[in-house]
């Protein structure tokens, strides 16, 4: 029988450190690529989905005569009425101390703006209703960059 030489296995173990040091080393730079994408996703939705959730909103609610533009202390707003038991409820839709808020109450209560739920960051909201059934909104987001939207109540025009 042959000895073998502790040179064949010093190649086999330097092999196989080699084939761990690039495993090692790709995984590394593929989480790095993983962060980067996922970070520009979470950037590019963040920018989009204030606007995206007034529209949805005033389509989700669209009866007729129940979505105007109004003010909330001053700040532009999107009001959203509904009835249920008799009674009739308001979802208000408005941006204040940087986020776009929601708030749920009945008609009438005297709630303040930093009584709404925060949805999304934001800077600033314009609500215009130009003509009957149009409701034009300018929606400046936590990027800066203001987005605008005509929505057209197919109920009320």
């Amino acid at each position: 029988m042959r000895r073998q030489s502790g040179a064949g296995a010093m190649a086999a173990l330097t092999l196989t450190m080699v084939f761990g040091a690039a495993l090692l080393m790709s995984l590394a730079a593929g989480a790095v690529v993983y962060r980067r994408v996922a970070d520009r996703v979470e950037r590019s939705a963040g920018e989009r989905v204030g606007l995206a959730y007034l529209t949805a909103k005033l389509h989700s609610g669209d009866e007729a005569g129940m979505a105007r533009a109004g003010k909330l202390e001053g700040l532009d707003a999107v009001y959203l009425l509904q009835e249920v038991d008799g009674l009739t409820y308001e979802t208000i839709l408005y941006v204040h101390d940087g986020w776009l808020k929601e708030l749920f109450c009945e008609e009438g209560w005297e709630l303040g703006p930093e009584s709404g739920q925060a949805i999304t960051q934001a800077r600033a909201l314009e609500v215009s209703q130009p003509e009957p059934g149009l409701l034009r909104l300018a929606y400046t987001g936590a990027d800066g960059l203001e987005r605008t939207a005509d929505v057209y109540l197919r109920s009320g025009g």
